[in-house]
């Protein structure tokens, strides 16, 4: 009774393990770097080489908001990032 139960929790754990990788987000060093990535680059993931100071980082690394900043309409977050400062995100 055990075994079936057992193998079948080791199955829907593997199963949950093997899912799609978790999603990335594109953070930057300063709001300016993200602004000009942003206006560049609006929707796509990809970021241009002469940007430089932006990277994709994956969004289970993302924390809390350390700084908020409202430019026009648009609110930018600054928010920390397990092993590294705060990055700005893209809204």
């Amino acid at each position: 009774m055990r075994l079936p139960l057992t193998l079948c929790l080791l199955l829907l754990t593997s199963a949950n393990a093997l899912a799609a990788p978790a999603a990335t987000v594109v953070g930057c060093d300063n709001l300016i770097t993200l602004r000009r990535l942003t206006m560049q680059n609006p929707d796509g993931p990809d970021i241009p080489a002469e940007i430089g100071g932006c990277r994709a980082i994956s969004a289970d690394r993302i924390g809390e908001v350390e700084k908020r900043s409202m430019i026009g309409d648009v609110p930018y977050e600054c928010r920390n990032v397990k092993e590294a400062s705060c990055l700005w995100l893209r809204p």
